[in-house]
């Protein structure tokens, strides 16, 4: 493999995050609130990030009162982190929060005519009042010099590595250049300086591990110690980006280390097996975990103590796999990675692998894997996104249970319609598109074991949130090939992940049946059909697309 290295030429001002969850207090007010406006957006969103999960579910909503006041708090995991405010999409900005109580104040009348339509006060209302000028700035020098702004990528990823390094350190420099009209007003405050280098930077970092991705390099060192900044603040969208990027070239390394040493993928050091044994067996006796510990203090083991061993895991073969299965993949993080980059590797491994496990599997892995995570802000983001895995369990319990699955699409839950057949697949298809016709549908293709599907369905949810109520959800659950797939683990993606709509559960000589009417039918393909019962799209884009996808689906809707 070819190796890369590029020099990071800027200096970002770092400061670690707290080792508590702190919260952030978010109050203020939308003045000259009317009724009509009221009543038209009576709630404001506000959402954050987390380094594990870049589509993690991490908002609230904050109720308006009458006079238009409002409060909500949202909790701190890093020292400073980026927020973000949605009024209804009448009004969105972004800004810095921090343990404390910031305050926002806006006017309603003014939702599509200020230039300048949010003020702060309280934690880092300097950085926020200042990054209005920044940001438009930016925008500004951006537009004036297209090789570093809008036209940066239509030939970045084919220069070589010489050439990369230097566009990806002029564009940050060109970014951070809009801070001299910061400057021309007064002092610029050292936190917004701090924030928009990190932004800067992480952008860079980025297209750094997309070039390298692209074109197969390996990292250099100074591309591996940036890795660091993962567990400082502060913790941007660009940041979990960045390191979602990251993650996806680790992925690559843990795959080529495995395959190039195929003896050592399902094998443990005697002491680390002895001791997740000892700490996760039930019922060992005296003398086993005297033997055990023996075991432990030597860090060999003759055949006789290895045999002892493999009878106490087949014992206790179920919980032992869950846990054997994270540290051999942690054993390779840590032959590949240092520090803050094998803990990050060691944080994802639940979230990247969520789908695969019960929520008692989740739960059971994830106390072990924050046991042996040393930092921080990587074990209480694990620990958050836990908690919201596990809040829909009541919703999946339902959804599992429900065995009164039909060939007419049945409610099971509230937005869930469950359908299952043993028709030919165009009779089936074509009565199910029959009932909904007059109504635009967007037709998923999709396979739960099937990575691009997962990561298209990442964004299902906020899709369908920009959206009509009457466009129409239609998934065609295409079974795997040679693999077996859990119909509860299938149902519990559904819910967790807000798969709200029609659920066809294909089999494969339906699948064979429908190869034409639904070309192309790979998992994670989509479709768009018109009201009138015609395909306006058959290859039509993903959620991830979200802006050409909502564009898309609207001007079907029109035709």
């Amino acid at each position: 493999m070819r190796f890369v290295t590029f020099a990071v030429i800027l200096t970002c001002l770092s400061i670690s995050a707290f080792a508590k969850t702190d919260s952030l207090i978010i109050q203020g007010r939308v003045l000259n609130l009317s009724g009509r406006l009221y009543r038209q957006a009576p709630a404001i969103t506000f959402s954050r990030n987390n380094i594990l999960q870049p589509q993690s579910e991490l908002s609230k909503q904050a109720s308006l009162a009458a006079d238009g006041s409002f409060r909500v708090s949202l909790p701190m995991l890093y020292g400073r982190e980026e927020i973000y405010l949605d009024y209804n999409g009448l009004a969105f900005t972004s800004f810095l929060g921090s343990p404390g109580t910031i305050e926002i104040t806006f006017d309603g009348d003014s939702l599509t005519k200020a230039k300048r339509l949010f003020y702060f006060a309280g934690v880092n209302a300097d950085a926020n009042n200042q990054n209005f000028t920044y940001v438009n700035e930016e925008i500004k020098k951006l537009t004036a010099n297209p090789a570093l702004g809008n036209k940066f990528y239509e030939s970045f990823w084919a220069k070589s590595p010489n050439e990369v390094q230097s566009l990806a350190n002029r564009r940050a420099e060109l970014k951070l250049s809009a801070l001299a009209a910061v400057a021309e007003r007064g002092v610029v405050d050292p936190t917004l300086r701090q924030w928009t280098q990190s932004l800067a930077n992480d952008e860079m970092l980025q297209n750094l591990y997309e070039y390298a991705l692209t074109n197969d390099f390996a990292l250099g060192k100074d591309l591996l110690d940036s890795l660091n900044r993962l567990s400082h603040s502060p913790l941007t969208a660009q940041r979990v980006t960045w390191a979602s990027r990251f993650g996806t070239f680790a992925d690559g390394t843990v795959d080529e280390k495995r395959a190039s040493s195929p003896g050592r993928t399902n094998s443990l050091p005697v002491r680390r097996m002895a001791t997740l044994i000892r700490d996760n067996a039930s019922q060992l006796a005296m003398d086993e975990r005297a033997r055990l510990n023996d075991i432990i203090e030597k860090g060999v083991a003759e055949k006789t103590e290895l045999d002892f061993l493999n009878k106490l895991y087949s014992k206790n073969e179920l919980v032992l796999n869950l846990l054997f299965g994270y540290e051999r993949e942690a054993r390779f993080y840590g032959e590949l990675y240092d520090s803050t980059a094998r803990e990050f590797l060691k944080a994802r491994y639940l979230p990247k692998n969520f789908h695969k496990y019960t929520y008692s599997q989740q739960q059971r892995l994830s106390s072990h894997i924050k046991s042996t995570l040393t930092i921080p802000q990587f074990r209480e983001s694990l620990d958050e996104i836990v908690r919201i895995e596990v809040k829909d369990s009541a919703d999946i319990e339902k959804l599992i249970a429900f065995k009164d699955v039909r060939t007419q699409p049945t409610e099971a839950l509230p937005g869930y319609y469950l359908s299952a057949s043993n028709e030919r697949g165009t009779t089936w298809a074509n009565r199910i598109l029959d009932q909904y016709k007059g109504k635009t549908i967007y037709i998923v293709k999709w396979n739960f074991d099937d990575a691009k599907s997962r990561e298209e369905l990442e964004y299902m949810a906020a899709l369908q949130a920009q959206l009509p109520s009457d466009v129409v959800f239609l998934y065609f659950h295409v079974p795997a090939e040679e693999i077996f797939v859990s119909g509860d683990l299938v149902k519990q993606y559904m819910v967790r992940h807000r798969l709200k709509g029609t659920h066809l559960f294909l089999n494969s000589n339906q699948t064979m049946d429908l190869l034409f009417k639904l070309n192309p039918i790979e998992p994670g393909t989509f479709a768009i059909v018109r009201p009138n019962g015609k395909f306006y799209a058959k290859n039509a884009p993903g959620p991830a697309a979200m802006e050409k996808t909502v564009q898309a689906i609207l001007q079907a809707r029109e035709k």
